[in-house]
């Protein structure tokens, strides 16, 4: 049943998703869409390229007809009528990152791609796990795009499925990056290396009953970091080791795992997935600390 669940939402997903236009600096269209106004004032989408806004703020009709609203009904020129079709509010436009990653509004987190920015009760934002989704009322649950919250329920004319429920947006928090080491720390033996440029948990120390780690003809890491291949200023490609285990290799530093290189000689951390609820983010926000 979950299974079939999520095939539904995917497929809903895939088909909603199109390039997209802007409305105004904060709401956006696709391509297939036309942007009016909502009764709100608000903008809205109608479903269908250079549509006719209709006076109602509701409805909307095809290129080249005119708007009945007591009729319900689009007319044409050749008297032919059409039903008027109804429009559903504009997306917000997604602010992304050079990771791809979405940004949200307060601008000290952001969740992964595929998913959007949903407040909480708390005044924090949390991620619902699809793109372009409607945020319920209840600050707790989301729907896919194109659909309403209803109740424990997500409704698009007849179809009915279960509310989508938010997970943990990540803080955007950056900290140093680890130098490398140096160069007289790096042979052929594993011996025990200097790890002053390394700081709390990140830096692995070495083991003697590990083998050391190959880096490239005639040269090896200690035990328990990692090999990066880098250019030196000639454009040259050079190895050398951080003093991480698993880590990131930056242009002349490096990062723990599951963290990006930002400039500036940083690290940021990934945006969790939804495999984090956010009633655990207290917990994950441990590590972020400097």
């Amino acid at each position: 049943m979950r299974f079939a669940l999520f095939l539904l939402v995917s497929s809903l997903v895939l088909v909603g998703k199109s390039t997209a236009h802007q409305c105004d600096k904060e709401t956006e269209c696709g391509d297939d869409e036309t942007c009016c106004k909502l009764g709100d004032q608000m903008w809205g989408c109608c479903p269908m390229p250079q549509a006719v806004c209709c006076d109602d703020r509701t409805h909307c009709c095809p290129s080249g007809t005119t708007c009945d609203p007591q009729g319900a009904r689009c007319i044409g020129e050749d008297s032919n009528h059409t039903p008027m079709r109804k429009k559903k509010p504009a997306r917000k436009t997604v602010e992304r990152n050079e990771f791809n990653e979405v940004l949200c509004p307060d601008k000290s987190s952001k969740c992964p791609d595929g998913s959007t920015c949903c407040l909480l009760e708390q005044g924090t934002y949390g991620c619902c796990p699809v793109p372009n989704a409607v945020c319920c009322p209840d600050m707790l649950h989301c729907c896919p795009n194109g659909f309403q919250c209803h109740g424990q329920f997500c409704s698009q004319n007849f179809a009915k499925i279960p509310h989508l429920r938010k997970f943990a947006s990540t803080n955007i928090h950056r900290k140093p990056a680890i130098d490398f080491l140096p160069e007289e720390d790096q042979d052929e033996d594993g011996e025990e290396v200097s790890t002053e440029n390394s700081s709390e948990e990140d830096v692995v120390q070495n083991s003697e009953d590990v083998e050391p780690i190959s880096c490239g003809i005639g040269k090896t890491c200690p035990a328990k970091t990692t090999c990066c291949k880098i250019r030196n200023s000639e454009g040259e490609r050079k190895a050398m080791c951080c003093p991480l285990s698993n880590a990131v290799c930056c242009e002349d530093t490096c990062c723990p795992g599951g963290y990006h290189c930002v400039a500036g000689g940083k690290c940021e951390k990934h945006a969790k997935t939804m495999r984090t609820r956010f009633w655990n983010a207290e917990k994950e926000e441990e590590d972020e600390e400097i």
